[in-house]
């Protein structure tokens, strides 16, 4: 069978490993020149790579992990101390550590061995967050109508918890604040991550999301006979008689695309806009209209000199970026001295968000505003040389997950025959990310084999 995938991300990436191992025909169209979709990196013309976000590995992220050591991947990550860090002013650094227990006391006590949360503070969380690490799919499903700060502050946590240490959490995960955000997405990795001791562990590529896995995903579709075509946009569906299914696809520079079955890897944003009037008449299809895209925007910082000496993920709060890393530490393949303007000093990436207030602003200005906070918390950097800023605009990224969205979120199967769809926006259990990506990737290829036979 011929199956033609449109974006090359980490979903249209995933079908296509599944479908090349049990021999199928694939094609991959990816409209941009560079692979990898919201986890892209590329070289500048200074030999820097560019990255449109912070991407790491959880320990929690199995199946992304199964197709990295399917592609010879696996070793391309390293773990780093398993730690929530939080950076304060002046140089000064907060922590919580998971205890050496089993789940859930890890956490447990972990939490009351924190500096940075008061007394009040633990027991209200311990108190207040037992639901999220009792609870089921079903359960986390009903919370989807509420945002996090209702749930948080109806289960009775304090609101000095909410702020210093979940605010942070929200927009690492999702770019949205907890007064945005739905429970829902929130409880369910509270889960997760509060049931099992190792789904927290954070794991940061040897060298950059494109390089370290994206590549490798690249070169084993193509080793299995896969084949793959960039500069190639999606443009629009031709229908058969009957207008259920498809005859045949177009691009953008007029080349037909003829295929058995179709699976849209892109953004949702992206596919809404091209699908065919008549598919709207069904719920199915409406129902993409439903989500909006969380801005976002990444900033990188070359330093001539180390301003930290953190060899992982850090969290801040109170300051215009969210979470971020010195990837000239956590990175050891990419980013040091003598690879494009790097020269031993720290390189700084930083996702910044809540976004939306930022996005229509010139660069230099928001440069500006991360410099201020990057010196508040480093003092370091007072006296260091800023050798290099770059920005990435991202306006529409994952899906905001805000409250009442989740019960749109379509299954990979569509009411069109041979047309299927996947994205981290699909449903899948581990919401808007990587994982959610690549599950999303293994339930449209089962389902497709399904519906079409293998």
């Amino acid at each position: 069978m011929k199956i033609a995938i449109f974006g090359a991300g980490v979903a249209g990436l995933s079908a296509a490993i599944e479908l090349v191992d049990r021999g199928h025909s694939v094609e991959i169209y990816e409209k941009r020149k560079v692979l990898g979709g919201k986890v892209s990196v590329w070289k500048d013309s200074d030999g820097d790579s560019i990255e449109s976000g912070l991407h790491i590995v959880f320990g929690g992220y199995t199946q992304l992990q199964q197709y990295l050591k399917k592609v010879g991947a696996e070793n391309n990550y390293l773990w780093k101390n398993h730690a929530l860090i939080y950076a304060e002013p002046e140089g000064k650094q907060s922590f919580y550590k998971k205890a050496n227990l089993p789940s859930p006391w890890a956490e447990v006590v972990g939490g009351l061995q924190t500096d940075f949360l008061t007394m009040w503070d633990k027991i209200s969380l311990i108190k207040g967050l037992f639901p999220a690490l009792a609870g089921n799919e079903e359960y986390f499903r009903s919370q989807d109508h509420m945002t996090y700060s209702e749930w948080h502050r109806l289960r009775g946590a304090s609101e000095h918890s909410l702020q210093k240490l979940w605010r942070a959490i929200a927009l690492a995960m999702n770019f949205i604040e907890p007064n945005v955000i739905s429970a829902r997405p929130m409880i369910t990795i509270f889960n997760y991550f509060g049931t099992d001791y190792a789904s927290t562990k954070f794991g940061f590529f040897q060298k950059n999301p494109g390089d370290s896995m994206i590549e490798p995903m690249r070169q084993y579709i193509q080793s299995k006979g896969g084949r793959i075509f960039v500069d190639a946009k999606l443009n629009k569906f031709e229908l058969n008689g009957d207008k259920t299914t498809i005859k045949h696809v177009v691009l953008k520079d007029g080349h037909t695309i003829t295929a058995d079955a179709y699976i849209s890897a892109l953004p949702v944003h992206n596919i809404r806009k091209i699908l065919p009037v008549e598919w709207l008449t069904q719920k199915y299809f409406r129902n993409l209209h439903e989500f909006e895209g969380s801005p976002v925007i990444n900033c990188q910082l070359w330093f001539d000199r180390k301003i930290t000496d953190t060899d992982n993920l850090m969290f801040s709060e109170g300051t215009i970026f969210a979470t971020f890393a010195d990837v000239s530490i956590t990175c050891p393949e990419d980013f040091q001295n003598g690879m494009g303007t790097a020269n031993g000093g720290s390189v700084m990436s930083l996702v910044l968000a809540p976004a939306h207030n930022l996005i229509d602003m010139p660069n230099e200005i928001i440069i500006m505003m991360v410099m201020k906070d990057i010196q508040n918390r480093f003092p370091k950097s007072r006296g260091a040389k800023l050798l290099k800023s770059t920005i990435v605009k991202i306006p529409r990224s994952v899906y905001k997950a805000v409250p009442d969205v989740d019960k749109f979120r379509p299954d990979q199967i569509s009411p069109v025959r041979n047309f299927f769809l996947a994205g981290d926006y699909t449903y899948q259990k581990y919401l808007a990310s990587m994982e959610g990506a690549a599950l999303s990737g293994k339930q449209v290829v089962e389902k497709l084999l399904s519906k079409l036979g293998s």
